[in-house]
């Protein structure tokens, strides 16, 4: 029975160290995307900031979409990675 118990909260532990706190937000930026291009080069250049666990952007809908750990990065954190490759980021409400 002992084992069994602590097979249990040794699982609980496990578990909860790998809880994280995924959000995702979405962004317009400026100046405006016009094509593929400029989709990748948002894409390339983000992909590499901690926390990132996806990418979508959109020149057709003007729109930067991340999925993100909020325990490694934030809102604010990626609105200054945008900003330095040359898009002011807004988040889109």
């Amino acid at each position: 029975m002992k084992k069994f118990l602590l097979l249990i909260a040794a699982t609980v532990m496990t578990v909860t160290a790998y809880a994280k706190d995924i959000k995702t937000v979405t962004f317009t930026v400026d100046p405006p995307m016009h094509c593929e291009k400029c989709e990748a080069r948002i894409k390339n250049q983000l992909k590499f900031e901690k926390g990132i666990k996806k990418i979508d952007a959109s020149a057709e809908k003007q729109a930067v979409t991340i999925v993100y750990d909020a325990d490694k990065t934030s809102t604010a954190k990626l609105a200054v990675s945008l900003k330095k490759i040359g898009y002011a980021a807004k988040v889109k409400k």
